[in-house]
């Protein structure tokens, strides 16, 4: 083992001679012409690879602190994203029991009266309390409507006006 030692100390040496000498062949631009300058040489390359690896150490810190800010906004996205979804669903569910509500309600009224009343609403609203009505009840309701606003309805709830006047 010494002897493998002394041969890898002695190939080094010889690179160092031919390198001074300028005999290290393409892998050496401009050859030195004392081991001192080949030393400095070597300390400089040292010292701006240090440099350079302290650069991108720093470099990748604040990599990797970026990419835990980013991954915390993610996650509060995410939980911000599913608290929005729930209460949605929460809303959808109480305006969905108001509208069986109302439609109970109107359900319950004489057909002119409910037609009154449901022809007072926003279209979608009414549209979404026909929809909960029983089809005879719906239609005796539109039939008490005047014709342009119970045809508009009967459009979008899918039923044609003889349908609706063949139900009353």
């Amino acid at each position: 083992m010494n002897g493998q030692r002394w041969m890898g100390r002695r190939a080094l040496g010889w690179w160092f001679i031919f390198l001074a000498i300028g005999l290290a062949g393409p892998a050496v631009a401009a050859p030195l012409q004392d081991p001192i300058q080949l030393l400095e040489a070597l300390e400089k390359q040292r010292v701006a690879l240090d440099e350079r690896a302290r650069s991108l150490d720093l470099k990748e810190a604040e990599l990797k602190r970026l990419e835990e800010r980013i991954d915390k906004r993610i996650a509060l996205l995410e939980e911000l994203r599913l608290a929005i979804e729930t209460d949605l669903a929460k809303e959808k569910e109480i305006n969905d029991e108001n509208i069986r509500r109302l439609a109970k309600i109107y359900s319950g009224m004489k057909p002119r009266a409910a037609a009154e009343r449901i022809r007072g609403l926003d279209r979608k609203t009414a549209i979404k309390v026909l929809k909960n009505i029983n089809e005879k009840v719906a239609a005796q309701i539109l039939g008490k409507m005047e014709a342009r606003d119970a045809a508009a309805l009967a459009d979008i709830l899918g039923m044609t006006l003889s349908d609706k006047r063949n139900n009353r």
